[in-house]
């Protein structure tokens, strides 16, 4: 009897060593998927929401509300409403805002809470707010002394699945409480919700769309026409125009501000720059810029590349106002796209396929000369003229 028990723990021993040097082999050996683009598997990923919501439902009931306070009490879910624009939101999204795709690639990806916050009682979500849930991106309340802020954030919760665009863009984003004598309570909101979106595009393009930080780190998009960009920010938006850097805002905002952003940007003058890009292209030599000024007003018809400017100048740009003025623009910018185009990963709006076809057979030596000449050209003086916007 003692010899059978013996045997047995020592076989269970040498199993148990042998799963543990499985998995310190794998860990060592780096081919642990730990990839976020590969997702759980789905029996994975159930199992882990379910341990999830066991361990939420156990550890909350300690939780209970505070005498006399009531989550549907305006002043407490105005409380929590900036935070949720500021902490919340980017991940979550919000009523008029979609969630980026950034976030959207997360494992596991963060809900819309409008369409969850109702399977959750209040002390479970006071919980989730309070303490966050680990390996999901769901962070603590940043101080664990302030209960009260975190029963105004559930109480803004509470409120979040019967909230309209206009309200949340009010109580979150500074908009406005609507003026009776204006008779029109959603104009503040849809400023508010502009003023959002053109901080982001700051970011990077500045307010005047001439581009952030040294001269040239962007593409000048100020004076470009209003239903180009329109058009563009909509490629963006549903994945049509391939861009990590762009496709995350453009797809959070609805149609009207992305006709606004383009409004906006398209009555910003170019020429406030003063030429300051146009030096770009003159670094290249003499030869290089007259190869590229050739294929700029004349095409390469030996590989079936037209002129660049029968689209990209000023009559092209005057019969389709989809045609991007492109002078100016900065050499690294130029090349890259061309380079893209070619290579099929570019995408754009309804006209990609003509550039598409267009740089089929363009060399390396021809996106150089044609992106350095394009380059030394100066930006243009003033807005898409009225003309050229028909």
């Amino acid at each position: 009897m003692t010899v059978h028990f013996t045997i047995t723990r020592l076989r269970a021993l040498i199993v148990a060593a042998a799963v543990v040097a499985a998995v310190l082999g794998a860990s060592f050996t780096g081919l642990v998927p730990i990839a976020a683009s590969s997702g759980h598997l789905a029996p994975i990923g159930w199992f882990l929401h379910w341990t999830m919501r066991n361990a939420v439902r156990t550890q909350s009931l300690a939780v209970e509300n505070p005498s006399g306070l009531a989550l549907t009490d305006r002043g407490l879910i105005r409380r929590g409403a900036g935070h949720f624009a500021t902490g919340c939101a980017p991940c979550h999204g919000a009523p008029g805002l979609l969630q980026s795709p950034v976030v959207l690639s997360m494992t596991p990806p963060p809900p819309r809470l409008e369409d969850r916050v109702g399977d959750w009682r209040d002390r479970e979500l006071f919980w989730v707010v309070r303490h966050g849930v680990k390996y999901t991106g769901m962070p603590a309340w940043p101080t664990q002394k302030r209960d009260d802020e975190v029963w105004a954030e559930v109480a803004f919760l509470r409120a979040l699945p019967e909230m309209s665009a206009e309200t949340y863009a009010r109580l979150a984003l500074g908009g406005e409480e609507p003026d009776g004598a204006v008779g029109n309570d959603e104009l503040p909101a849809a400023d508010a919700v502009l003023e959002s979106a053109l901080a982001e595009c700051a970011r990077c393009h500045g307010r005047a769309g001439l581009g952030q930080g040294p001269r040239g780190a962007f593409p000048v998009i100020a004076g470009q026409s209003a239903d180009y960009l329109f058009a563009t920010l909509k490629a963006f938006a549903k994945g049509e125009r391939k861009s990590g850097f762009m496709q995350p805002p453009a797809r959070r905002y609805g149609t009207e501000t992305l006709r606004r952003l383009a409004d906006h940007f398209s009555s910003r003058p170019a020429g406030e720059a003063l030429g300051a890009l146009s030096g770009d292209g003159l670094v290249a030599a003499e030869d290089l810029l007259e190869e590229g000024r050739r294929i700029a007003t004349e095409g390469v018809p030996s590989r079936k590349i037209p002129a660049c400017e029968s689209c990209h100048g000023h009559a092209g740009r005057a019969r389709n106002p989809h045609y991007p003025w492109i002078t100016g623009q900065p050499r690294w910018y130029l090349s890259t796209h061309l380079r893209l185009w070619r290579e099929e990963k570019r995408g754009g709006t309804a006209y990609a396929h003509v550039m598409a076809e267009t740089v089929d057979g363009i060399t390396e030596e021809q996106i150089e000369a044609v992106s350095a000449w394009y380059a030394s050209q100066p930006l243009p003086a003033s807005p898409v003229s009225a003309a050229e916007q028909r």
